[in-house]
């Protein structure tokens, strides 16, 4: 979890911990906007949100955008 909160210049670099971290997602998908438009699941089904979660909004702060990624 200290790995996830210390990646907050590059939210890429959070997705390797997903899968450790909330059991039924693999991955998000961003554009090259850092915009999260969807979670991908371990069996590789897609689940769009329907409000993209925009990281940038964060200012930084992963748990920010986290909670909405999950809430």
């Amino acid at each position: 979890m200290l790995d996830i909160l210390s990646e907050t210049k590059d939210p890429l670099r959070v997705q390797t911990h997903l899968k450790k971290v909330f059991e039924g997602i693999a991955s998000l998908e961003f554009d090259e906007d850092y915009v999260i438009h969807a979670m991908i699941s371990p069996q590789g089904e897609r689940v769009p949100f329907i409000n993209p979660v925009r990281t940038a909004d964060a200012r930084g702060s992963v748990e920010v955008w986290l909670l909405q990624v999950f809430c």
